[in-house]
């Protein structure tokens, strides 16, 4: 009785920490590129009306980049880009209102940017409405708009949504329950190199959820992320050289993993 009772706390214990890996965090600024020219050029074509080059200095002025960094200038040249329908921009712009980085924050004003990018289908914006959605930051939680939004930015390829959409899977938070489907979009974000994605699976490999159980590739998909230096999954990869689960036993390997892991803070 006690070897049942044991296994179902190892196994609830397991789900929690699989749906805490990943926190909705307050949308970033991208520093893509979508013109060239040194800055007197950028400056000539942005005066002369285009998008992309208000678009650039933007992220030249945000991110200090062959200029002095300065974020009211950055403000200027996302809103006016933004206002000429340029999706990165508006989605720039709504990431400053949301982090309150060079302008007052305004989660209301952000999410207004990021659904006129979303019009556009812009991933990052997608992304971050869902968020918003999932946390009710400007707006009411609404799980089921989340995922309808968090689902579509997966299937353009966002790493993040598509870990997240694994997330809503195997809680059934938005989207109905299903373990495969979990499974299957771990697996696609993990593939990108997201760490949370990684250990996600390496979860369901060990525990049989959504996949057939296999101890080896949970070992495989764990090392995967602690040597992206993430502290949970060296805590699962200790275990497992202690026990032999998965891998060849190795005290060694088990006690430098857990010294690694608390050093990291788990």
């Amino acid at each position: 009785m006690w070897n049942i009772l044991k296994r179902g706390l190892l196994t609830l214990i397991a789900s929690l920490v699989l749906f805490s890996t990943v926190a909705h965090a307050v949308p970033r600024v991208a520093n893509e590129r979508l013109v060239t020219g040194d800055i007197s050029e950028l400056h000539r074509q942005a005066r002369d009306g285009s998008a992309e080059a208000q678009y650039n200095l933007g992220n030249l002025y945000y991110h200090g980049e062959g200029v002095m960094r300065n974020r009211q200038k950055a403000l200027e040249w996302y809103t006016r880009a933004a206002r000429q329908g340029l999706p990165q921009a508006q989605y720039n712009l709504g990431a400053l209102y949301a982090s309150g980085l060079g302008v007052k924050q305004d989660h209301a004003v952000a999410n207004t940017w990021f659904r006129l990018a979303i019009e556009r289908d812009y991933p990052p914006a997608l992304y971050a409405l869902a968020t918003a959605y999932s946390n009710g930051r400007g707006l009411s939680v609404d799980h089921r708009a989340a995922a309808t939004l968090m689902l579509r930015a997966a299937e353009l390829g966002h790493p993040l949504a598509q870990n997240n959409v694994g997330l809503m899977y195997d809680s059934g938070t938005g989207l109905t329950m299903n373990k495969r489907f979990a499974a299957n979009w771990y697996e696609r974000a993990a593939t990108q190199g997201v760490v949370e994605a990684q250990f996600n699976l390496g979860q369901m490999y060990r525990n049989g959820s959504g996949v057939r159980k296999n101890s080896s590739r949970a070992a495989e998909w764990y090392q995967r992320a602690a040597d992206l230096g993430y502290g949970k999954a060296m805590m699962e990869l200790s275990e497992m050289y202690r026990t032999g689960e998965g891998v060849r036993r190795n005290s060694a390997t088990a006690t430098e993993l857990m010294m690694k892991a608390k050093a990291l803070g788990e």
